[in-house]
């Protein structure tokens, strides 16, 4: 559908039709804003982008911006120098923390200038609405957002696959980062709560249209954390294997005409499935096998404290997808204890089917999936408290717990 609409194919009717080029207005605001965060982290520079294009002058930025914000930022690092307790051995000077600040500050006020322009703009137009088609209301905006985000989602499927490898690097090969403790736990606090108000929100919102409908009280469980954690980490190979299917199919489409309308491949079903059960079970045994490493390498004091932390991480991603891939190997498989009663131990231990009914009691019953459906928000909460413990924490973490939100 993507690639449909991007050239010019897709068959798009009525105000969906007008609606078309907008979205390219959508997808330059995007761009633009991975421009300015770019920039923001790649970039040394004390003014803003809007002084470098001649919208406004030094002088004037440095009279309105740069003097009226360097009494506050100089409180700020005197009361945050005094909780730490004074300078470290890898301070910099207050200078660079100005500078630092200061970069920021420019950058989060001229996206709320654009904002601004942007309302205003769009304000504007409802008293010509009949000769442009032009949103105007900051509603439709939000619709073309949710439109630009249903035809793109697809683009960010590598990111589970980037930090699952990314705490399998950590794993097997010592890494050292420098960072403040408490600014890290600060962050990762920070994005637990919005990932997990996004969460709810969405959930609770979902609850209240199904009980409206269903004339039922609204309900929202831990369940919906649990799901979505998993979520994250099963649905990248799908979504991988679906744009590879997709760009082949549509390639197919506009060189030789072939009707796309339907799936031809097999089973579609069976084909999900195999994916998500093998990916689970690969991630599964790879956590095993980094804790294996992680013992029989000999390690030093050092490497040790740093590889361990991206050992637990991936446990705990691990347990999340325990329970799908039990259940998708298990899944139809009979047995009685009649046929168990009539066979030897040896016989069992060389039987797939008794295995397989044994991982169904153990990992499939009420007791242990209420211990996984709530180990996941557990360990999300603690792992901000463990930095404190061990530093090497805070890389790993804080990178997992931003990709699970962004992947949401």
């Amino acid at each position: 559908l993507c690639l449909q609409w991007v050239t010019q194919n897709a068959d798009a009717h009525g105000q969906a039709k007008k609606n078309g080029p907008l979205l390219w207005c959508v997808i330059f605001a995007f761009i633009g804003f991975l421009y300015a965060l770019i920039r923001l982290v790649t970039i040394e520079y004390t003014s803003s982008i809007l002084v470098s294009a001649g919208v406004f002058k030094t002088t004037t930025y440095d009279d309105w911006v740069r003097k009226p914000l360097a009494p506050l930022i100089k409180i700020a690092f005197d009361t945050l120098l005094w909780l730490r307790g004074g300078h470290s051995p890898n301070s910099y000077t207050y200078k660079v923390y100005e500078d630092m600040t200061l970069q920021f500050i420019v950058w989060l006020g001229t996206l709320c200038l654009c904002f601004l322009i942007l309302w205003i703009f769009t304000n504007m137009c409802k008293a010509c609405q009949r000769f442009i088609i032009f949103p105007n209301e900051m509603k439709w905006w939000g619709r073309l957002v949710i439109s630009f985000d249903n035809l793109t989602y697809w683009v960010w499927f590598w990111t589970s696959f980037f930090w699952i490898g990314f705490n399998v690097f950590l794993a097997v090969k010592p890494s050292s980062f420098h960072f403040n403790n408490l600014g890290m736990m600060s962050f990762m606090l920070a994005a637990t709560v919005l990932n997990y108000a996004l969460i709810i929100a969405n959930s609770l919102r979902f609850s209240i249209m199904e009980s409206i409908d269903a004339n039922e009280i609204a309900f929202l469980s831990m369940d919906n954390i649990w799901r979505a954690n998993q979520l994250f980490f099963m649905v990248g190979p799908i979504q991988g294997f679906s744009v590879l299917t997709g760009t082949k199919n549509f390639i197919s489409y506009l060189l030789y005409g072939q009707d796309i309308g339907g799936w031809s491949g097999g089973d579609l079903t069976q084909v999900s499935i195999a994916i998500v059960k093998y990916w689970t079970s690969m991630i599964i045994v790879s956590s095993i096998a980094c804790w294996v490493y992680l013992f029989t390498s000999n390690p030093t004091d050092v490497e040790y404290q740093s590889r361990r932390p991206g050992c637990i991480i991936f446990t705990f991603i691990a347990m999340d997808v325990l329970h799908p891939c039990v259940y998708l190997r298990t899944v139809g498989n009979k047995w009685t204890k009649e046929e168990a009663a009539k066979m030897t131990m040896f016989q069992k231990l060389t039987c797939t089917r008794w295995w397989k009914s044994v991982l169904q009691v153990m990992i499939l019953n009420e007791g242990t999936t209420n211990v996984f459906r709530y180990v996941a928000p557990a360990y999300n909460f603690m792992l901000p408290l463990l930095v404190f413990y061990n530093s090497y924490y805070g890389v790993s973490a804080g990178f997992t717990l931003v990709a699970v939100g962004a992947g949401h």
